[in-house]
């Protein structure tokens, strides 16, 4: 119950970071909404997932654990960097990562022998999360840099829930 609890607070907390920072200051080919809260949602989220990733890489209890989060902050600092000069480029402000403090400050709460089993479902709530908010940027976004950066995103985040989905059906996942 603590699992769904945990997971349920930081997919809360990156959700609420899309709304953090207002848009971009008006200009004549200003970003939509749905373009600008793709952005800063999905800094949020790579934020989050170089935070826990780098955590899990000391704190995980398995191997498997360790290796994905290496992974995990690899890939979502490159999908930052890209995002981070798409949003530059647009006049797009980005919120710091208050959700991926949050995130680690409650996973080192989680006792020692509990980490992976709360880690693996907490990082499955945000790359659902994260997936959902690139299909909409595909499918309403406007702008055509973000919604590559979404789709550029899409078959990583792909890869990250196919590994956590298959570390959870691994023995004390």
């Amino acid at each position: 119950m603590r699992t769904l609890g945990v997971a349920a607070a930081m997919v809360a907390a990156l959700g609420a970071g899309a709304g953090v920072v207002g848009a971009a200051s008006p200009s004549a080919a200003a970003p939509s909404a749905q373009d600008v809260a793709y952005l800063q949602a999905a800094h949020q989220s790579n934020l989050l997932e170089i935070a826990t990733g780098n955590q899990a890489q000391q704190e995980g209890r398995s191997q498997q654990v360790k290796d994905i989060g290496a992974r995990f902050v690899a890939d979502h600092t490159k999908l930052d960097q890209s995002l981070q000069q798409t949003a530059s480029s647009l006049g797009v402000p980005l919120a710091p990562g208050d959700a991926a403090q949050k995130a680690t400050d409650q996973l080192a709460r989680v006792p020692d022998s509990q980490y992976d089993r709360v880690w693996i479902p907490l990082q499955q709530a945000a790359h659902t999360a994260a997936m959902q908010n690139g299909e909409r940027e595909i499918q309403k976004g406007s702008e055509a840099a973000v919604k590559q950066d979404a789709t550029n995103a899409a078959p990583i985040l792909e890869q990250h829930h196919a590994l956590l989905n298959q570390a959870s059906s691994q023995p004390g996942g």
